[in-house]
């Protein structure tokens, strides 16, 4: 009873103990002032964190927004996080400070989540952090913290399952609430294929703590299974949008298997990867297949040194292990054996729609830094195992010098860099393992031997750089653009970087960007600048992330943008020059013109009227129209344009019964009005909206509210509803004097 009333004492310790490891292992991003400076933090994370800010700031609801592709609705980016607590207390900060601070939080969480499982499987406090420092600073979860919404969603997954096993220990219903709120948590934290394979794993473990809770407690079997499941409704207020989006997205018509197949292992050459992560040199000059950190699946020497010690046939390991092997299997994607992937890709519901399948191998990560604590807790208990520990060093020091002496392509300076500081490590993992006891200083020194290993790997790996460097982008072009609410639509063609959401990032409105959420007839219509005609919808089979368009085009008008931002000479002269950059006047339509032609036609077919279209002579319908068309003439332009985050208004005189075209995409949300009276929307030009006007002057005003927004209120508060009445019914008092006071142990 003393040694339990003692390892529970451990455990507000070992919370922050798991929190300050995270923060002394990226002590360079702790400190203040540094931020996390990659090249998607660059292009697409800081622009969305401070184009929302400045949403806010302007008291707006960030609904929609106008800097990227036109413009497109915030719910529908998962990327923006808007439901994510964690966003909301780090929005105060500079963007680029922001989103690493909320990147480091996210990392505390995971560490200290894998430590609050540890203590439901019944494992002590060291084990516990020990567990927390593999997987939260996994070389997995290390290298892809420029996708920074890969912590976000993946710091929510221990807590999932220390919900289950919580469940399964005790059988107190609450803890399915926390496995709810946590599944709940990984959609919200915004990496879709990272929530789908959190969201799996919780699921399948479910049914085994449902399979042993039913032998007792039919009804907490039940509560098992349906926790995971109510985590996804309660995600629906995000989910239903994006949804929406992705729909109307560029993957709308689905991805081909050689897209989804993309970034897979290339074959058995990639397995010295697992010992010598740097064989190819680090992340700055990496010479291997793939690129650093898609390729990358590095668990540790001693955590996979540990493995053999895990009781695969106790306490449900055994799943951890095969789905271990699975991350690692689907890995190497249709160059496996069974073609696993391929089959998972025609099969299974959603996932059809991820590629790069080794990131996969953050679901190994996890699965192995709990077979390895498991492994260590087994070795405290069990000292005299401590020769399967040391038969497994030797067999990974054979691996190393096997990668020596066949160096098959490696970076010689690398390769012999990486394999000595190997050396080093399991020469002191062995002697740490020969002197294997209870004593939990002893347990700590593994700890530190993992923390070596990774800062080894991981030495110049995120790339760090000043906040206040951040986000500068067409500063320089600030006193040109006209403020809000007046239209200030740019067009900037620069290379790949910083720039590409810049628009956004100053509060401007930007024809391109870079991301994969724009919607598809804005993609269509870019891409018809360069071929001449509107492309039918297709499955994706490349990214359509920095979409560009020509400036020369005769369709070019559409994208009612008056001026360019470019770094190239163009055969004018430009209008203003800042730096670098050159601003330069574009052929552009008014944003709000009347006009009073009109012809229907299917998008596929439109190729022929759009020039015309681009000269406001005519608009080209998406669907049927009953009223008569007028001659083509020229374009009335609408005055006393303004535009909001979520809505515009503008003043037109119609010279006759026709339409108001309105420049901005048309999607499902947006409303009008003329004159305070609802009016018709339709669809013109691929990818705008027209309202239909009489003869005269009027006043228009066009309105965002996402559709799908409340139904998944009502859907999330429904399910929360029946989850804790489910809970109700489920709970009575059972004895929690003790670990398994409801379960004996086995």
């Amino acid at each position: 009873m003393k040694q339990a009333s003692a390892t529970a004492g451990g455990w507000p310790f070992a919370y922050a103990a798991s929190a300050a490891l995270v923060l002394l292992f990226h002590y360079r991003l702790a400190l203040p002032g540094r931020a996390l400076v990659a090249n998607d933090f660059r292009a697409l994370f800081i622009p969305l964190r401070s184009g929302l800010s400045q949403t806010v700031h302007a008291g707006e609801w960030p609904l929609w927004q106008r800097g990227m592709f036109l413009g497109y609705p915030i719910l529908g980016d998962i990327q923006f996080q808007l439901f994510n607590p964690l966003t909301w207390l780090t929005l105060p900060l500079e963007a680029a400070r922001g989103v690493t601070v909320q990147s480091l939080l996210e990392l505390c969480l995971a560490a200290c989540g894998m430590a609050y499982w540890m203590k439901q499987r019944g494992l002590r406090p060291v084990e516990g952090v020990f567990a927390g420092a593999c997987f939260a600073l996994s070389l997995k979860e290390t290298v892809h913290l420029h996708h920074w919404t890969f912590a976000s969603s993946t710091c929510a997954w221990p807590w999932m399952l220390a919900g289950l096993d919580g469940l399964k220990a005790t059988g107190r219903a609450r803890y399915a609430l926390l496995t709810a709120g946590a599944t709940a948590g990984t959609w919200i934290g915004a990496s879709p294929q990272m929530a789908w394979f959190g969201s799996g794993l919780a699921f399948l473990y479910a049914l085994y703590v449902a399979l042993d809770l039913y032998k007792t407690r039919k009804l907490l079997a039940l509560l098992a299974i349906a926790a995971p499941l109510f985590g996804f409704a309660l995600a629906a207020p995000l989910l239903l949008p994006v949804a929406e989006l992705s729909a109307l997205g560029p993957r709308g018509a689905g991805i081909t298997y050689r897209f989804a197949s993309s970034w897979s292992w290339t074959g058995a050459k990639i397995w010295p990867v697992m010992l010598l992560p740097r064989a190819w040199g680090g992340r700055a000059e990496y010479r291997g297949p793939l690129n650093y950190w898609e390729v990358q699946g590095y668990f540790g020497l001693l955590p996979m040194a540990l493995l053999p010690l895990a009781p695969l046939r106790r306490k449900g390991l055994w799943i951890f292990a095969a789905v271990a092997i699975l991350g690692l299997w689907i890995s190497f994607g249709d160059s496996a054996w069974l073609h696993l992937h391929r089959h998972a890709w025609k099969l299974l519901p959603g996932y059809g729609g991820f590629r790069n399948p080794t990131r996969a191998l953050m679901l190994s990560a996890l699965c192995v830094s709990t077979l390895a604590a498991e492994g260590l807790y087994r070795l405290r208990e069990e000292p005299k195992l401590r020769l399967r520990v040391l038969i497994a060093l030797g067999v990974l020091a054979a691996g190393v010098g096997l990668c020596v002496a066949y160096p098959r392509g490696f970076v010689q300076n690398a390769l012999h860099d990486d394999a000595e500081a190997a050396v080093w490590l399991l020469g002191g993992c062995a002697i740490w393992a020969s002197l294997a006891r209870a004593d939990a200083r002893w347990a700590c020194v593994a700890i530190a031997l993992f923390l070596a290993d990774v800062s080894v790997q991981t030495w110049d790996s995120p790339e760090i750089g000043p906040a206040a460097e951040e986000n500068q982008a067409l500063a320089t072009l600030s006193q040109t653009i006209p403020p809000a609410p007046a239209p200030r639509r740019l067009a900037v063609l620069l290379p790949w970087g910083e720039f590409n959401n810049a628009t956004f990032a100053r509060g401007w409105e930007g024809v391109t960007g870079y991301g994969p959420t724009p919607i598809n007839a804005v993609l269509r219509l870019l891409e018809a600048t360069w071929n001449g005609s509107i492309a039918p919808a297709r499955p994706l089979d490349d990214d359509e992330n920095f979409p560009r368009f020509r400036t020369n085009s005769p369709l070019t008008p559409l994208f009612a943008a008056p001026a360019l931002a470019t770094q190239l000479e163009a055969s004018v002269q430009p209008i203003a020059r800042k730096g670098f950059l050159k601003l330069y006047e574009l052929p552009a339509l008014p944003r709000v013109f009347w006009t009073g032609a009109w012809r229907v036609a299917a998008d596929e077919r439109s190729s022929a009227l759009l020039p015309k279209a681009a000269r406001g002579e005519l608009a080209v319908l998406a669907e049927p129209y009953d009223k008569p068309s007028r001659n083509e003439s020229t374009p009335a332009p609408a005055e006393n344009i303004r535009v909001f985050a979520n809505s515009l208004e503008a003043d037109l005189t119609a010279p006759a019964d026709g339409l108001a075209v309105v420049l901005d995409p048309a999607y499902p949300g947006w409303t009008a009005t003329v004159d305070g009276a609802p009016a018709l929307l339709l669809r013109t030009n691929v990818a705008f909206a027209a309202i239909p006007v009489t003869a005269g002057r009027h006043h228009l005003r066009l309105s965002y509210f996402p559709r799908r927004l409340l139904p998944g209120l009502a859907i999330a508060a429904l399910s929360a509803a029946l989850l804790v009445l489910l809970c109700k019914v489920a709970s009575r008092r059972v004895d929690t004097r003790s670990p398994g006071g409801y379960f004996p142990p086995p």
